[in-house]
């Protein structure tokens, strides 16, 4: 049942005053989305002394061709860094595989 909210964001690169490249987000809409719980995804580790949790979540929307692994995806406030997108279903939906970190890291 798709009946959650999430915005996905797509990576823009802007130019600053000084000729450095920026990254930023750009809101690519609003969707419908499934959550679908995936017991044994996580993991932890510690790079450079920080203690980093992170979550391995899938989620299910309605297929629009244009979600690429580079994106993000928000859902009630957290941000989730999407790592693969596949269709399902003779291309009716597309799963998105997203992984959610503990610690503001982004």
């Amino acid at each position: 049942m798709l009946d959650l909210r999430v915005t996905l964001y797509e990576p823009t690169i802007t130019v600053n005053a000084s000729g450095q490249a920026t990254k930023g987000w750009s809101s690519a809409g609003t969707f419908y989305a499934e959550r679908i719980v995936n017991e044994n995804g996580g993991s932890e580790s510690m790079p450079y002394d920080q203690m980093v949790s992170a979550g391995m979540y899938l989620w299910r929307l309605r297929y629009p061709n244009t979600v690429k692994p580079n994106w993000k995806l928000e859902y009630n406030s957290e941000d989730y860094d999407i790592i693969s997108v596949l269709p399902e279903g003779r291309r009716r939906y597309i799963i998105i595989k997203s992984r959610l970190r503990d610690n503001g890291t982004r």
